[in-house]
């Protein structure tokens, strides 16, 4: 089995499904030891077109409760994995930008994530998983989560 030093989880912060995706980084990490760390992306909230005149300070009010719950929800798993607040990012954009940006930027050997795999032309891999699969330049596993 290849030596994974760096593998990057990616969460959705749900219960449901962030498990089966620890469960495997885990797994591997068992095998090969390295370094552990959790990403999770905050996708912007727009609030242009819906017609409220304070909608930008509403926007960054709502954005701001987000990401301090995800903070406070990745400080939960990191600290029941053992995994340092250095290695839990949590960010806001686009899933798929979010966790190529943070896997290229750790040099990472592997990403771990989850794999909805719902929609049309992308019935093997959700829409997140076929862009990182794609996008990434080292090892991606996705991990088929249970609908």
């Amino acid at each position: 089995m290849e030596k994974y030093k760096k593998i990057l989880i990616a969460l959705e912060l749900n219960t449901k499904t962030d498990h089966s995706v620890i469960k495997k980084a885990l797994e591997l990490h068992k095998a090969c030891g390295g370094q552990l760390f959790l990403v999770h992306a905050i996708e912007y909230i727009s609030g242009y077109g819906y017609g409220l005149p304070y909608s930008p300070v509403m926007t960054t009010e709502v954005e701001d409760m987000l990401y301090k719950h995800a903070q406070k929800e990745m400080e939960k798993i990191g600290a029941g994995l053992h995994i340092n607040a250095e290695q839990q990012i949590v960010q806001f954009g686009s899933a798929k930008f979010v966790i190529l940006d943070v896997a290229e930027k750790l040099k990472t050997d592997l990403i771990v994530l989850g794999s909805h795999g719902k929609h049309g032309v992308r019935m093997l891999l959700g829409s997140t998983a076929n862009a990182v699969l794609h996008g990434a330049k080292c090892d991606v596993l996705a991990v088929r989560l249970a609908q």
